[in-house]
């Protein structure tokens, strides 16, 4: 749908749902009937006994759940629609709602990947909230992993192929959905055993049935543009991989997979190829031993996929380019094209466009990728959790798209605090790595230093704080409110003390560290944000002694860093204000 459209289709919904709204009388709405466009729900999991109507809450789960599944369902159908919470959906007797609109949004967002419109309004005293779903560009699967679309006033099944179908119908496709000329006969041998290998539920499923199951095989028999790109013999290689030694240096090795190889075995090929210069490393921690390549497989295979599924495919004759230095156990996808609409290095963590959704899709119905965006959220972790950089996602001229991953000896230390954190599904939460990975290196971390960390809202930084609060290492929380800002916790602190400069290829926080150079930075960084910096400030933030800040700042103050204002206990160094 065009923009036009878009805000087209938007006033014809509001219009609905206010005529809807407006028949209220005696308690209910007196237009009850639901349509291809407008349902019902009344808010989930506030029936007590014998069916009475429990007080509600800002924050209902189980009500989340289920109407990301509505929001799911109406994503996938054409021009969207409108649910209207609050109501019952029998008698359009109006119960109300207390969820609140910023977590809803945000709970529906984490289960379907779609963040709606959500609007707070007032039917007959009773707060009824309408959540507007646009029209999705891509499949949108439900919590349970299904996808439905609306037929008349309910929700329908549907398979992949004739979702595809429907949407080449529509103006401004995707053309990696359109049919292509080929057909299953077409399709590579080798690349449909990949595909097994990859979806062994479907061990005794004939071909076809695969090819129709992922949305391969359209219902006209035809593959689809984004399954002949993926499946059949392209007669070009579309990725090739070079090995240097230095950044700038000599070239090792040149590896191009044969034009005969459909690009998903090209994938696989160079993932090979890739394995053999990203050597593990065995580290003894006591009596155990464990083994981790110099840079993370998935985020490899992240990097490689992101670099394929995003690449400007008109540009057949550029492969995507894959190197390696083996000097700083550095890998780059130098990929064709600038970045998809919409999508930037300073929002690249939180967007969730995608150039060619048919292609993407393909992949996610593969198995190779997830819902769309997570590749980069999974890369940005695995990276982190192991004492390394985060990557380095950058539009370069050409234009190309440059995603760079700097490994190597991963850091101990880093890896056993990581594994001490509590619950232990925190260990794979991209924004507790992010939070981690600030207070790793940096005194204290702001609000919006984490918004912009994130890239994303500073309700969507505070939801991560509280999370980061209720997490714990060794029995401490993870982090601790301080002033405005937030520091690490004891527990990380003392794991921390446990580095040294050896044990990262970076600078990492040396807490209890008398070094004059450090000290001044802390009390800078703290004075530039919060306007001025005192002993104690100084004390909290490096671990150091009353007598040690104290000179610190003293010192500072003599060299006209930090401007000197009270007396006594109210003695302040203020930030020295320029011009």
């Amino acid at each position: 749908m065009t923009a036009h459209s878009l805000s087209t289709r938007r006033a014809e919904l509001e219009e609905q749902v206010a005529q809807i709204l407006a028949s209220y009388s005696e308690g209910a709405l007196q237009r009850t009937h639901e349509s291809q466009a407008i349902d019902f729900k009344e808010e989930a999991g506030r029936r007590g006994p014998g069916g009475l109507i429990e007080p509600g809450s800002p924050e209902n789960p189980e009500a989340a759940t289920k109407l990301a599944d509505e929001v799911a369902c109406f994503a996938n159908s054409p021009g969207g629609g409108a649910l209207i919470v609050g109501v019952e959906d029998r008698t359009g007797r109006v119960i109300g709602t207390e969820l609140g609109v910023d977590w809803l949004r945000q709970r529906i967002n984490a289960a379907v990947s779609v963040a709606p419109d959500i609007v707070d309004t007032e039917v007959g005293g009773l707060r009824v909230l309408v959540i507007y779903v646009a029209e999705s560009r891509d499949p949108v699967l439900n919590t349970g992993g299904r996808l439905r679309w609306r037929v008349g006033d309910s929700c329908r099944e549907v398979d992949r192929s004739e979702w595809w179908l429907h949407r080449d119908a529509r103006t401004e496709h995707d053309p990696f959905a359109r049919p292509s000329q080929r057909d299953i006969s077409d399709v590579r041998r080798d690349a449909l055993q990949k595909i097994r290998d990859l979806l062994p539920s479907h061990e005794f499923s004939t071909d076809e049935q695969i090819l129709r199951s992922i949305g391969a095989l359209r219902s006209d028999n035809k593959l689809s543009e984004a399954a002949a790109l993926l499946l059949t013999e392209p007669g070009r290689t579309f990725l090739e991989l070079t090995i240097l030694d230095v950044p700038g240096g000599s070239v090792l090795n040149v590896t191009r997979p044969h034009g005969s190889l459909s690009l998903l075995e090209q994938i696989f090929f160079l993932e090979e190829a890739l394995r053999l210069r990203n050597s593990q490393v065995t580290l003894a921690r006591g009596l155990s031993h464990s083994s981790v390549r110099r840079v993370p497989e998935g985020a490899v295979r992240e990097a490689i996929l992101n670099g394929v599924i995003h690449r400007d495919w008109g540009r057949l004759t550029e492969p995507t380019e894959l190197r390696w230095v083996d000097a700083d156990s550095a890998f780059t996808v130098r990929s064709p094209g600038g970045f998809p609409r919409g999508v930037n290095a300073s929002n690249i963590l939180s967007n969730r466009d995608a150039r060619y959704p048919a292609l993407a899709d393909l992949f996610r119905a593969l198995t190779l990728v997830e819902k769309q965006g997570l590749g980069v959220d999974r890369m940005y972790q695995s990276m982190i959790v192991l004492g390394h950089r985060p990557p380095s996602i950058t539009e370069a001229g050409g234009p190309f798209v440059e995603c760079t991953l700097t490994g190597g000896d991963p850091v101990a230390p880093v890896m056993d605090m990581v594994r001490a954190i509590t619950p232990a599904e925190r260990q794979k939460d991209v924004n507790i790595a992010l939070i981690l990975y600030r207070l790793l290196h940096r005194p204290f971390l702001s609000l919006a230093g984490l918004s912009e960390l994130m890239q994303s809202t500073e309700e969507a930084a505070r939801v991560a704080l509280r999370a980061a609060q209720q997490t714990s290492i060794d029995g401490t929380r993870l982090i601790r409110a301080y002033k405005n800002a937030w520091i690490l916790g004891e527990g990380g602190r003392a794991r921390l003390a446990s580095l040294t400069e050896e044990d990262s290829a970076f600078p990492l926080m040396a807490f209890g560290s008398t070094d004059s150079t450090h000290l001044a930075s802390v009390a800078l960084e703290w004075a530039a944000f919060d306007g001025a910096v005192t002993t104690g400030d100084l004390m909290e933030l490096s671990g150091v002694s009353r007598g040690t800040a104290r000179r610190a700042l003293e010192d500072l103050a003599e060299r006209g860093k930090l401007e000197l204002t009270g007396a006594g206990r109210s003695t302040r160094y203020e930030a020295r204000k320029v011009g």
